[in-house]
């Protein structure tokens, strides 16, 4: 949260959302924000890991509004499991193409923890494939493709 809260200082990112809190982003500062993050992590003493970050990127050519860009969000979200987590939606503006970072936790209400051991290759590559087609965007893959036959080797 620090990483994100310091971009928008300096003006490279905006705070988009705040799901799960009580106010809106807008509504709060930095530590109205950690402190809901605070709360939950110390209802479970053992658990080593406690956050989750994500990146999601988008190709140059999307041109996403900041309530479509919270709507993937949330969707996201919801497909990986995190939907009733409080969450943060970060938009950066500081690479050439368009990108949200969002922050979580992974302990629940109840103190229990949600497993992320392997949820980038379990949850998170279904989600991303599942919110591309929904939303109608340009899928990973391609973009990979699309690179590939641009890079020419020179003799």
């Amino acid at each position: 949260m620090n990483y994100n809260e310091k971009k928008v200082q300096r003006g490279d990112a905006v705070c988009l959302h705040a799901a799960n809190y009580l106010n809106d982003a807008k509504d709060m500062n930095f530590y109205q924000k950690l402190e809901r993050f605070e709360m939950l992590n110390s209802l479970n003493k053992r658990a080593a890991t406690k956050t989750l970050h994500v990146s999601l990127n988008f190709d140059p050519s999307e041109k996403l509004s900041a309530a479509g860009l919270v709507s993937i969000a949330n969707a996201y979200m919801d497909k990986i499991g995190f939907g009733e987590q409080p969450f943060l939606v970060y938009k950066h503006e500081d690479a050439g193409h368009p990108h949200i970072h969002i922050v979580s936790t992974d302990i629940k209400e109840d103190g229990s923890r949600i497993k992320t051991h392997n949820i980038g290759r379990n949850q998170s590559k279904k989600a991303r494939k599942e919110v591309e087609e929904l939303y109608g965007l340009v899928k990973a893959e391609e973009q990979k493709k699309s690179l590939l036959q641009k890079i020419k080797p020179v003799d």
